[in-house]
């Protein structure tokens, strides 16, 4: 359902549950999971200054960290031009990525960045005294990152958005779990004796992700569903 109120988007999804459920996306749209026969019309005009908030909110939140233009992809913190090819090349000095189609730049994405985090969790590893087994490449719709019981770590695509300091953190953050494989007060403890600033970073990633999921390309990229390992 789309422009049930003139001010936003809102979808509709209706489903066997007991209690409706409203959620404002980084991109403003409203999404309402609701049984089927709820007044979804009726629900929306209670809650109009509620969602007004959180949209003011999610506005707050990504121009606090994003600075790209509309045909940018946020990369490594900062915007990157993206231009069409036939072959996939990032000119870092530039800021410049070129690639042929979304497909392409997912997987040119995801095989430069494979790089980039198996080094950083590697030098962490080390630094932290602990293992891990697969360090998988993702493009996970909730998380920065994951780390299963067994050492196996998941990271977002995403995180190539990031600056370094950011990056390093969700890298501690994950190795940490190789401790204390939970989020308790010796969980946080293990991340702050690694990266003393982390309720700082909890904020700026909060923002990056509104900003990440506001921005064209890789809203493009998350699209495509092939290409992963």
């Amino acid at each position: 359902m789309n422009n049930a109120a003139d001010e936003y988007r809102v979808i509709i999804t209706r489903k066997p549950v007991r209690n409706a459920r409203m959620r404002v996306m980084p991109d403003g749209t409203v999404r309402i999971t609701a049984p089927q026969g709820f007044d979804a019309a009726r629900f929306i005009a209670e809650k109009t200054d509620w969602i007004r908030a959180r949209q003011a909110e999610m506005n707050r939140m990504a121009a606090g960290c994003s600075t790209t233009a509309a045909d940018q992809i946020l990369l490594l913190g900062t915007g990157y031009a993206v231009h069409e090819g036939d072959h996939c090349h990032t000119d870092h000095d530039l800021q410049v990525i070129t690639a042929p189609d979304p497909l392409t730049l997912r997987q040119h994405l995801t095989a430069d960045f494979r790089a980039l985090i198996t080094k950083s969790v590697t030098l962490r590893a080390d630094e932290m005294r602990v293992s891990f087994g697969r360090c998988s490449i993702r493009m996970q719709k909730t998380r920065w990152g994951s780390c299963s019981s067994a050492g196996n770590l998941n990271m977002n695509l995403k995180l190539y958005a990031l600056p370094a300091h950011l990056r390093d953190y969700v890298v501690v953050h994950e190795l940490a779990h190789r401790k204390e494989l939970n989020h308790s007060p010796a969980f946080w403890s293990e991340v702050a004796a690694y990266y003393p600033a982390y309720q700082q970073a909890e904020a700026d990633l909060r923002r990056y992700w509104v900003a990440i999921e506001r921005n064209h390309w890789w809203n493009a990229v998350q699209e495509q569903n092939r290409g992963e390992r």
